[in-house]
Order: structure tokens, then C-alpha cells, then sequence
């Protein structure tokens, strides 16, 4: 994975690969406007465009619901911070003292955010064929069909199975400062609220209050 993530690295122009590597925290220390979180929007996009259509081609007889549950399993926060650790990109953002001193280097959210950033920047400057092929390559020993369903979509699936059921999940609270956000999302079922979840994104948090009503299923 090193050398697949070092390769695409490479592949950009400095400004580029600067951006990418660059954390907002960082960037708010120096006073630079430049930081990777344009970059990382755009890359989301790419990275669920290109696994959505990987998954298309290899799996001509799945359902929506069978594509849908991978997909997320793939492009789940954990699984892309995993992904750029194994490929040491932790070691090469740039971040804030403070971020730097509180453990960012191996933070799931900096890490993912750095890989898609990452792909960002490799559909900006060499359009999507290279960018599919890197999303490609990333994935390229994974075996799709033994991917775990994550939890939203396990709590998502539950739901279903009543009639006229309803899933929401609502932000109860945003604490720190802006470069250590800390959310806690509500699970609400059927306008109930029955758990919730922290996290340092939006999505970590929706994640763990998810995993934390399906313990709650499990228990009763």
C-alpha cells in the first residue's frame, strides 16, 4: 500500500501534494488559506463514484442493497484510516502543534481525510481514468464479498423490515475548537432517540451511535 499511495503522491504537482498533505490546523497556525479539505470533498466524491462503479462491473447479478452495503463498508471512515496508515501517510501531513501533540498523526478522521484529499488531488490534475485506477489499485486485494455490513446500514436494514419506519440521526452537540471538533450524534429510531455516539466527524459519531443501538438490539 506504501508504494501504490507514494506513487500517486509523486504523481502531483508540489502545490498539489502540499495541499493535500496540509490539515486545517495546521494551516490556521500559519495564517494560509491553503489546507486539504476542498481536496477531500472533491475526493469523497471520486472515491465513492469510483468504488460504486468497481463494484458495478464486478458484481453484474447484486442487488442495489447488496452494492450499497460494500460500498459503505469500504469507504467507512475506519477502513480509509486504516488504509492510509498501512500506506504511512500519517507520517507525512502537516499539522498543528496542538494537533500534532494530541496524537493527529494516527487519527482516524486525519487519516482518512489526508487518502481522500489524496485522490482529490489526483482527479484534479489527471482527470478520472487515473484517479479509477489508483481507487483501483487501493482496493486491488480486497475480497468484496466477505466486506463486512457497517453499522448504519445493519441499523438502516432494521428498520426497513417494519413499514413505515423511520431512521434519522440528529447532531445533539459540538464541542472544541475547530480543529478538534468533538460530535455527539443521536440514533433516532421512529422519532425516538435510543443511542448515541461521539466522534471527531459528523460521520465517526453517526457510526458509533449506530454500533451502540445495535448492542442495545442485541442485549434485549
Amino acid at each position: 500500500m506504501k508504494a501504490i499511495l507514494e506513487r500517486a503522491l509523486l504523481s502531483l504537482s508540489p502545490a498539489c501534494r502540499e495541499e493535500a498533505l496540509t490539515h486545517v490546523s495546521y494551516a490556521n497556525e500559519k495564517g494560509s488559506p491553503i489546507n486539504n479539505e476542498r481536496l477531500e470533498f472533491l475526493g469523497d466524491a471520486v472515491l465513492y463514484l469510483a468504488v460504486g462503479s468497481i463494484l458495478y462491473g464486478r458484481y453484474p447479478s447484486s442487488s442495489e442493497g447488496d452494492l450499497t452495503r460494500m460500498r459503505a463498508s469500504l469507504v467507512s471512515g475506519a477502513n480509509l484510516a486504516r488504509i492510509a496508515l498501512e500506506g504511512g501517510l500519517g507520517d507525512l501531513i502537516r499539522l498543528g502543534k496542538g494537533e500534532q501533540a494530541s496524537g493527529g498523526h494516527s487519527r482516524p478522521r486525519v487519516l482518512g481525510s489526508a487518502l481522500e484529499a489524496l485522490i482529490g488531488g489526483v482527479f484534479v490534475e489527471h482527470g478520472w481514468r487515473r484517479a479509477l485506477s489508483l481507487v483501483k489499485e487501493i482496493y486491488a486485494g480486497t475480497t468484496f464479498d466477505s466486506v463486512p455490513v457497517d453499522p448504519k446500514t445493519r441499523v438502516q436494514e432494521l428498520v426497513q423490515r417494519t413499514p413505515g419506519g423511520t431512521l434519522d440521526y440528529r447532531v445533539v452537540k459540538v464541542e472544541g475548537p475547530d480543529h478538534r471538533r468533538l460530535f455527539t450524534v443521536a440514533c433516532v429510531v421512529n422519532g425516538e432517540e435510543v443511542s448515541t455516539g461521539e466522534g471527531s466527524s459528523k460521520k465517526e459519531a453517526e457510526e458509533r451511535a449506530a454500533a451502540a443501538y445495535l448492542r442495545v438490539v442485541r442485549e434485549t
